[in-house]
């Protein structure tokens, strides 16, 4: 093995943030699961919640790991200064802030117009879309492909929960494709260096 072909370290922020980015993409991740399973028979819906609750448990722990040994992880003379942090902070919150009003709005019109079954195929494209600015903010190309995820599974609901006249589509295709984007986003943010 030469220096070339090992792994470079993570950073102490980097180690932190992909630690944080595991967490909450674990806990939405069980959320849409949830969504998911809402018109499955009831047994059956519980058995995939539960392996869902499994799967998010199990990311929040080695994401929890990984942020307790970012500790011992390098810092790097270059990492984000206080007014850097701060301008990220105020960047994040805007987009967030702007997702919530969005979905919210959306929700509301849906309902206002007999559409409330396609909310969570909206809400899903809405959540898609604020990634992209997401893996600018922080660095991680990787958001590029949980929020075009994200999206596809909304479209996919938009074209074939109507197609079919398949109403239980609505909640399984943005529920189960949302909750895969953001557990295989996990898995990206949690694997090792190298």
């Amino acid at each position: 093995m030469t220096l070339a072909d090992t792994p470079s370290p993570i950073s102490r922020a980097e180690s932190r943030g992909r630690a944080t980015g595991a967490g909450v993409m674990a806990f939405f991740g069980l959320g849409w699961m949830a969504c998911g399973v809402t018109d499955m028979p009831v047994t059956a819906g519980r058995v995939v919640f539960a392996a869902g609750a499994a799967v998010s448990i199990t990311f929040a722990v080695l994401g929890a790991r990984m942020g307790r040994g970012a500790a011992d992880a390098p810092t790097t003379d270059t990492g984000p200064t206080a007014a850097r942090k701060k301008k990220v902070g105020v960047r994040f919150a805007l987009v967030v802030v702007a997702e919530w009003v969005a979905i919210f709005a959306i929700a509301r019109v849906l309902v206002a117009t007999d559409h409330a079954e396609a909310i969570p195929a909206f809400v899903a494209a809405v959540v898609g879309i604020h990634f992209f600015p997401l893996a600018r903010l922080f660095g991680v190309r990787a958001y590029h492909w949980t929020g075009a995820a994200l999206c596809a599974s909304a479209l996919a609901a938009a074209v074939l929960a109507p197609l079919t006249s398949t109403p239980a589509l609505w909640t399984a295709l943005p529920g189960f494709g949302s909750a895969a984007a953001l557990y295989a986003t996990c898995a990206h943010l949690l694997r090792p260096p190298g």
